[in-house]
């Protein structure tokens, strides 16, 4: 009889939670929340636009006030193929996205785009065209071609396709659009790079000089779509290169005070994108507040920020201490969709199936003194040759089978610690050793868990030593053995190794 299907009652709301609820004015729009689901690809984009829009609207079904594209390109010239990301290159583009505005709008949220060009960390494979640059340079993702430096013609083309593509994203029913300056991707980052801009005009040389084309194009976004559209600055403000790069400790600051009112949102993080998405492993719930709670006291404009942030409680934090103002997210929105709507529901930790990321972020911080056991079915990957252990509800069951005479063991045959990512003990459907189970047969080659097919049958089907009563009992040195038969046992067995 198939078990009862269990439906979760809505409870009150803990008030604790309910500053994340307030809504949240950005420029000419508000939100219903302060949850925020930040740009991220996803590998539908201009080819999978009813797909994308589909998963787009899931997001904003489970409570979501922001939803966003992912990167999205507005000119051939930087045409990111083989990936997959949003397009506006011209008004055909417009029908494709405006699929994910309806989609998101028929559930309350706001539709954000974010409108990039990514000059030398394009690859225009697809369109052939030459890539451009602040300054002659190679491309930056490994395919053998060359960057040439932008004129003043090229610089005032860049600005007339931002600008039309701002355009066409008000068209397509867009309410807040991006101008990207983060994760060493955008022109308009590149500008602001040292190692990157080394023009000797107007547009290089001092930070003022660096900073004007940034400040031109959100100048430019605004003019054009202002009325309407909220204009959100994505911006890193620390690339960990020192002076190389931008940084808290160089001229971030300085950039965020000039800047300070111009968008009407503030979306910070850190840059490259590796450094923005590390995993539990090397980075915890809110990390990035060393590189961004500056933010918010320099401007008077609402600031977005991401730091995987699944506890409700770190949420609250962050907004109470004045570190953010919406709380973004782009990785546990995707594991999660309906997280904001948990939280409203008070769902949140009431079943054990619902809420498995803040289990794993609770676990993770037990053991924040060896970060590199993570337990193996954390869903995460795991540093090669290290055995971690195993849960303690795991520990605890195969004792209770040794005591009932069954033979445990966990990890690879011929293994132990450093024999490579262990198994679960016990748990077979996650690939580990049954403890039903007895030893490997004697013959298995040693360290490599391996067997031939009828060993392997006859492994399987021959139950633990002195499992069945009904059976005769069989040493230890002949489990295992090839030659088996058919022999009923009045039990579930019904096959056993032959004596």
């Amino acid at each position: 009889m198939p078990r009862p299907r269990r439906f979760l009652s809505r409870m009150p709301r803990n008030p604790r939670y309910d500053i994340l609820f307030e809504p949240v004015q950005i420029g000419p729009v508000r939100t219903k929340n302060r949850f925020f689901q930040v740009p991220h690809c996803n590998g539908m984009g201009h080819l999978m636009p009813a797909a994308h829009a589909a998963m787009r609207e899931v997001k904003a079904q489970g409570g979501w006030a922001v939803v966003s594209t992912e990167e999205c390109e507005i000119h051939p010239s930087a045409d990111l193929t083989p990936s997959i990301e949003a397009r506006l290159w011209d008004d055909g583009d417009i029908p494709a996205l405006a699929l994910m505005c309806e989609a998101v709008h028929r559930h309350g949220a706001l539709a954000a785009i974010e409108l990039t060009y990514n000059g030398p960390t394009a690859t225009n494979l697809y369109s052939r065209e030459v890539a451009l640059a602040p300054s002659h340079q190679p491309l930056k993702y490994g395919h053998p071609h060359q960057a040439r430096a932008m004129t003043l013609r090229d610089i005032a083309d860049y600005r007339r396709w931002h600008r039309n593509a701002a355009l066409r994203a008000k068209r397509a029913g867009f309410d807040i659009v991006y101008v990207y300056a983060g994760h060493d991707l955008s022109l308009a980052m590149h500008f602001l790079q040292r190692r990157r801009n080394q023009r000797s005009d107007d547009y290089g040389g001092t930070l003022e000089n660096r900073l004007r084309l940034l400040r031109e194009v959100l100048t430019d976004t605004r003019e054009a779509v202002g009325d309407r559209c909220a204009v959100a600055l994505r911006f890193a403000t620390e690339e960990f290169l020192g002076g190389a790069g931008v940084s808290v400790d160089g001229e971030a600051r300085e950039i965020v005070h000039q800047l300070a009112d111009l968008p009407d949102l503030w979306d910070v993080n850190v840059a490259a994108w590796y450094m923005d998405s590390r995993s539990s492993r090397f980075a915890g719930e809110g990390a990035q507040r060393p590189f961004i709670e500056w933010v918010k006291r320099t401007t008077g404009k609402p600031v977005v920020g991401v730091g995987r942030f699944t506890s409700p409680d770190t949420m609250v934090q962050q907004i109470r201490d004045g570190v953010l103002d919406l709380i973004g997210a782009a990785r546990p929105s995707i594991a999660d969709p309906f997280l904001p709507r948990k939280i409203d529901e008070g769902s949140r930790g009431r079943d054990p199936r619902v809420h498995r990321l803040q289990h794993l972020r609770d676990r993770r911080h037990a053991e924040r003194s060896d970060p590199l056991h993570a337990e193996p079915d954390d869903g995460r990957g795991m540093a090669q040759g290290v055995a971690p252990r195993a849960h303690p509800a795991a520990w605890a069951n195969s004792r209770r089978r040794a005591r009932a005479g069954h033979r445990r063991w966990t990890g690879r045959a011929g293994g132990g610690e450093g024999a490579g990512p262990a198994r679960r003990a016990g748990d077979p459907r996650r690939g580990g050793v049954d403890a039903r189970r007895p030893r490997q047969p004697r013959g298995t080659p040693a360290g490599t868990g391996r067997m031939g097919t009828r060993t392997r049958l006859a492994h399987r089907a021959a139950p633990a030593h002195g499992q069945c009563r009904d059976l005769p009992r069989q040493p230890p040195e002949r489990a295992g053995g090839a030659r088996f038969r058919r022999r009923a046992c009045g039990g579930r067995h019904r096959r056993a190794l032959a004596p």
